[in-house]
């Protein structure tokens, strides 16, 4: 819920994941029930990111549960972001700017409000045809992944 700050608060509490913070970021909890978040203050926020990080993308974690992450990404025009397939899932929400992904067997262009379902998770590149943000969701079932991974670290 976003309190009169506005920014993000836990109105809940499941199993607890958070980031381990940057120079940049503070470490926060990405994980529980009611985390609300305003999309154009965290874009603005990884717009000012680009500037210091590297390859022209800049990214969020948003969400993290046992079986769902959120992540928020921008991309400076002409850059490509490889994904790293996962299993289950995944579906990219475009709130500014023109990509380019493929979908069955062909590229497609999606543009600010639109929306695509993929039903393999993201295992193609991702190009910004013009400076963008999208969310990507991805849907994490349990053993996919780094989900072992994490499990055994005690992250889950």
């Amino acid at each position: 819920m976003l309190l009169g700050d506005g920014y993000p608060q836990e109105v809940s509490m499941a199993p607890v994941h958070s980031t381990s913070g940057t120079e940049r970021r503070a470490g926060r909890i990405v994980s529980g029930g009611g985390a609300a978040f305003h999309l154009a203050d965290e874009v603005g926020s990884l717009r000012q990111d680009l500037g210091r990080a590297s390859g022209g993308r800049s990214g969020k974690t948003l969400a993290k549960t046992a079986g769902l992450r959120v992540t928020l990404v921008v991309l400076e025009r002409g850059v490509t972001l490889d994904p790293e397939a996962a299993a289950g899932g995944a579906s990219m929400q475009v709130l500014e700017g023109r990509i380019s992904v493929q979908c069955d067997g062909q590229r497609c262009e999606l543009g600010p409000g639109e929306l695509i379902a993929l039903g393999q998770n993201l295992r193609e590149p991702v190009q910004a045809i013009e400076p963008s943000a999208f969310l990507l969701t991805i849907a994490w079932p349990e053993r996919a992944g780094a989900w072992d991974q994490e499990a055994r670290a005690g992250h889950l």
